[in-house]
């Protein structure tokens, strides 16, 4: 069924992909807990819908100057940016209990053969 469906969409493949990467986008990941959207642009994108329902009270009564926009942004991208090292930390030690609870441990003695990778 997959097969087909990728097959028929080949054609209009150039059309959809924006649409894909935009849902991507909008997608919390599980390693960092957050959107690529809000990690590199500091904020959420507004999406068609957002727009439909209207915006929310406290972004129409602000009036920001240049200043304090990018001062928000600023602000804004740091705590993503912390968020998303501790998110990464969390992720990283999980995934490293996992290995090292597949791993056995060898012992060797003098005398043993092993191998040795010598690549020139």
């Amino acid at each position: 069924m997959l097969a087909k469906t990728v097959k028929e969409s080949q054609h209009d493949w150039d059309e959809r992909l924006p649409l894909v990467l935009a849902a991507y986008r909008a997608t919390p990941h599980e390693s960092t807990g957050i959107t690529p959207n809000k990690l590199f642009l500091g904020h959420e994108v507004r999406m068609p819908i957002d727009l439909v329902m209207g915006l929310l009270l406290e972004e129409r009564t602000k009036n920001r100057t240049t200043d304090d926009y990018l001062a928000q942004l600023q602000h804004n991208s740091a705590e993503a940016f912390q968020l998303a090292r501790r998110h990464l930390r969390v992720s990283a030690e999980r995934r490293k209990k996992e290995y090292d609870n597949k791993v056995k441990p060898e012992h060797f003695v003098i005398g043993d053969w092993v191998f040795y990778h010598y690549p020139r």
